[in-house]
C-alpha cells in the first residue's frame, strides 16, 4: 500500500509501503555496518511509541527486499510478533554504491561510526570506488583522518573473524592488538582472542603476548596456536585458585621463558644473588638490558645528609659482601641473550 513519495536525499526517491515480513530477506546484510545487537532500549520505545522512524528497504529482482537502513529495527518489530512493517523503499534501482552511502550518512546522521563500522564500510567500498581520491573521499564519509597508515590500520580489522570484531567493540581485544592479529589465520588470530578473553590483559600485554607467540612459532618452526595451546598454558588456565592476574602473570613468565631461555635463566639467577644481597627498599640494583655486557644500575633515595651517610654505610658493606661478586660475572660470560 503505497501512501506518499519522498525524496531522501538529492538523489533518492522512495514511498511509505508496508512489507509483510515473509518479503524481507533478513538475511542479506550488505548494507549493515554494526554489529550491536543490543535492542532492549529499542524495543522499549517501539513497545511505548511504535515505529516512529521507518526503516529504508530497496526490492530486488527477485522481489524480495533488503534493508538499507534500519537492521535493529526490522529485527526488534519481527520479535515483537508484527506480522509487517511500514517501510520506506527505494524508487528505481540505484547502485550499490549509493545505497552504502545512505547506509553510511543515516548511521553518522545521530553518531560517530566505530572502528569495526568503519573497517566493514572500507570493505565493502573500495570495490566500488575509483583508486583516484579513494583515500579522501572514505575519510570524508567515514570519518577518519585522511593518512594512509590510519586507512590501512582500520581495513586490516575487516579481516578478521566476526568474533574477534565484536571483541574489539566489547574492549577485549584493544584496537592495537586486534590490527595485530589481523595478520593471522582465523584459527590463531580466534586462540588470540580465547585467551585475551580469559585473561582480559591490558594493551601492552596483549601486543607483548602476541609478539612472544609469533616469535616462539617462527623459532621452533610451528603454529602460533600450538603455542598458544600448549599443555603448560592450560595448566596454568585450569588452577583455580590462581586468580585472573596471577593466571595472565604465569602465562607470560612461560612464554618469556619458551621465546629467551638463556634469558629468563640469567634474570633468575641475577634475582636470587639480589635477594641474598638483603637490600633496604631504598637501594635498588638493575641489570644491564638483556644481561649483554655493560653497567648495572644502582640508584638510592635520600632526604638528609644523615640518610645519605646511612645509604652510603649500607652500598659500602654491600661491595664487601660475596654475594656481589657472583651477581657481577660477565653477563655475556655466562649468558647470552637469545633474539
Amino acid at each position: 500500500m503505497i501512501s506518499m513519495c519522498y525524496k531522501y536525499p538529492a538523489t533518492f526517491n522512495y514511498t511509505y509501503d508496508v512489507v509483510s515480513f515473509s518479503e524481507i530477506d533478513t538475511e542479506d546484510d550488505y548494507c549493515r555496518l554494526s554489529l550491536s545487537t543490543d535492542s532492549d532500549a529499542l524495543v522499549a520505545s517501539i513497545q511505548a511509541v511504535g515505529l516512529i522512524n521507518p526503516p529504508i528497504l530497496k526490492q530486488r529482482q527477485d522481489l524480495r527486499y533488503q534493508t538499507v537502513c534500519g537492521f535493529r529495527r526490522v529485527m526488534v518489530c519481527r520479535a515483537l510478533g508484527w506480522h509487517e512493517i511500514k517501510a520506506r523503499v527505494l524508487k528505481g534501482t540505484p547502485p550499490d554504491i549509493d545505497i552504502l552511502k545512505l547506509a553510511i550518512l543515516d548511521n553518522r546522521s545521530h553518531r560517530q561510526l566505530n572502528v569495526i563500522e568503519q573497517a566493514q564500510a572500507i570493505q565493502k567500498l573500495s570495490l566500488l570506488l575509483p583508486c583516484q581520491n579513494r583515500l579522501q573521499t572514505l575519510a570524508s564519509l567515514l570519518g577518519f583522518p585522511p593518512n594512509q597508515e590510519v586507512f590501512n590500520r582500520i581495513a586490516a580489522l575487516s579481516r578478521l573473524p566476526g568474533t574477534i570484531k565484536a571483541g574489539v567493540m566489547d574492549e577485549i581485544v584493544s584496537f592495537e592488538a586486534a590490527v595485530d592479529l589481523s595478520e593471522f589465520s582465523q584459527e590463531d588470530a580466534l586462540s588470540f582472542f580465547e585467551l585475551f578473553k580469559l585473561l582480559k590483559l591490558s594493551r601492552n600485554k596483549q601486543r607483548q603476548v602476541i609478539t612472544l607467540v609469533q616469535e616462539i612459532a617462527i623459532r621452533e618452526d610451528v603454529q602460533p596456536r600450538d603455542v598458544l595451546q600448549s599443555k603448560e598454558i592450560k595448566l596454568v588456565l585450569d588452577r583455580h585458585e590462581l586468580n585472573r592476574n596471577e593466571k595472565a602473570s604465569k602465562v607470560r613468565a612461560y612464554l618469556k621463558r619458551r621465546r629467551f631461555p638463556t634469558l629468563f635463566k640469567a634474570e633468575q639467577k641475577f634475582s636470587k644473588e639480589l635477594k641474598a644481597l638483603k637490600l633496604n627498599e631504598h637501594i635498588k640494583v638493575t641489570a644491564p638490558r638483556y644481561f649483554e655486557g655493560g653497567s648495572c644500575t644502582l640508584h638510592t633515595t635520600f632526604k638528609t645528609k644523615e640518610e645519605l651517610d646511612e645509604r652510603r654505610k649500607a652500598i659500602t658493606a654491600m661491595a664487601q659482601n660475596p654475594v656481589l661478586t657472583r651477581l657481577l660475572e660477565p653477563f655475556e660470560h655466562d649468558f647470552q641473550a637469545v633474539h
